[in-house]
């Protein structure tokens, strides 16, 4: 229990400085460019602190529709891995996500008044909310950015076509994307991890808003800490 109980503040520690840096940094680098004469404001519009298009209760819907397509893709997925990375000789076995999640289970047959709240709030809320903000409000963004600057350089604005920024979008979609799988430390989880980014990546292009992608994110996430809850007060009975 304890164990999980430091995990968790590890991630509220890491996110948090995470979170700051994205912020702080793009602060900073607009009071750089505002050194310069640029009349650029201090808001988070660019980071994609925005209203969604077509609304808060559109981007819910498709954040939704979204987060729970990903749970259920994944239990398709995820066998799919289990049999690729046994047929090829590796170990199939979750060393981080699974004994972090049978932690908790036990925090909340402990401390269910404690437990249950925590994992609420910083599995579901805080945690999609700050990768959302690094991983597609930043790098992300930034990427697809840089990439239409560049190209609108070389080439003009005029020949910036559907073909060149559908590639700038897959590029950039693809490497936040591997990043943010491959961060999460999990072979057997590193496909539905690879879609569920994309996904999210194209989501918050479509909306011009971090807001639908951190509702399909929350929606992943909350299946696994309804599992967790579920099997610490006992109400169903399966293996994590």
């Amino acid at each position: 229990m304890v164990d999980s109980q430091d995990a968790l503040l590890s991630v509220i520690l890491v996110d948090s400085l995470a979170a700051a840096a994205v912020i702080g940094g793009f602060w900073l680098a607009v009071t750089w460019m505002r050194s310069f004469g640029k009349k650029i404001g201090y808001s988070l519009a660019p980071l994609g602190f925005s209203r969604p298009r077509g609304g808060f209760l559109a981007g819910i819907r498709a954040g939704l529709a979204v987060g729970a397509g990903a749970v259920l893709l994944g239990m398709i997925v995820k066998p799919l891995s289990v049999l690729v990375l046994e047929r090829l000789g590796y170990s199939a076995k979750s060393t981080i996500q699974q004994p972090f999640m049978e932690g908790l289970v036990r925090w909340v047959q402990e401390s269910p008044g404690t437990a249950v709240p925590a994992i609420l709030l910083v599995v579901v809320l805080f945690v999609p909310a700050v990768e959302e903000l690094v991983f597609r409000g930043a790098i992300f963004n930034g990427l697809y950015r840089l990439g239409v600057l560049i190209s609108t350089r070389s080439v003009g604005a005029e020949h910036l076509n559907g073909p060149s920024s559908k590639m700038i979008f897959a590029s950039s979609a693809l490497a936040s994307s591997l990043l943010f799988a491959l961060l999460h430390l999990e072979a057997v989880l590193l496909p539905i991890l690879l879609i569920l980014a994309i996904t999210l990546c194209a989501l918050f292009q479509r909306a011009g808003s971090l807001f639908p992608s951190f509702v399909a994110h929350a929606t992943f996430n909350s299946f696994a800490a309804s599992l967790i809850i579920l099997r610490g007060l006992n109400v169903l009975n399966f293996p994590i």
